[in-house]
């Protein structure tokens, strides 16, 4: 029994009377087919990068950026040009940018960190973050470091908020679990999606909830 259903079963068994309570055991409530098989983390870990989907992580990590006095910008959805989150300092008029990948698995190679790097150059900046739930190769570590990137895998990330005040790691966690956590935002509308199903019942998959209207055809895995 997930946490949902326990938690569903509780609340159920509360609401009846003593007599009906011990003639019938409480009703099992049929979880979502969207919903997280998980409680959320109370602490920070790996695991809370795991359960949020890609906007909450951005999010976490302008907030992140922010709480160390920087003025942090980002935009929900469409295209960013490479861009996920612009930070300025008041001791630079030079913003530094961030790009994000909200990866579980897949590791950042040097592929992506150069295109970052053109990104850099493209507006005339020498300076960036690259920031993942992942991990770096080894020849990404080498080329981030050559051009004045901040490469900030999973465990560099950690080691931040880490450092942060118990009452900035809560604000961090509370922005990390805002909303429909779990549920992936459409890159092109920035709504949140739905969970369908393949015409032939294979397999599930998640589509923007705008098909149909917008025919936006938006697709992402499950997991």
């Amino acid at each position: 029994m997930g946490w949902r259903e326990v938690i569903g079963a509780v609340l159920d068994a509360e609401s009846r009377p003593a007599k009906v309570r011990r003639q019938q055991p409480p009703r099992r409530s049929e979880p979502r087919a969207d919903a997280p098989a998980e409680p959320p983390e109370h602490v920070w870990s790996g695991k809370v990068f795991d359960q949020i989907e890609w906007r909450r992580f951005e999010a976490v990590c302008e907030a992140l950026f922010a709480q160390s006095g920087m003025r942090a910008e980002s935009q929900s959805h469409g295209a960013d040009g490479g861009v996920d989150i612009w930070l300025w300092s008041a001791h630079s008029d030079k913003p530094v940018i961030v790009q994000c990948k909200h990866w579980k698995k897949r590791v950042v190679g040097v592929k992506e960190v150069r295109e970052f790097y053109g990104v850099l150059r493209s507006h005339d900046l020498t300076y960036g973050t690259f920031a993942t739930s992942s991990s770096f190769s080894n020849d990404a570590l080498d080329f981030a470091r050559a051009n004045r990137i901040n490469a900030q895998d999973r465990n560099g990330l950690l080691r931040l908020i880490g450092g942060r005040t118990a009452e900035q790691q809560r604000a961090l966690l509370h922005t990390a679990y805002e909303g429909e956590y779990w549920k992936p935002t459409c890159v092109k509308c920035g709504v949140k999606m739905v969970l369908r199903q393949k015409k032939d019942g294979s397999a599930s998959f998640w589509g923007c909830a705008n098909y149909g209207r917008t025919r936006c055809s938006s697709m992402m895995k499950t997991a």
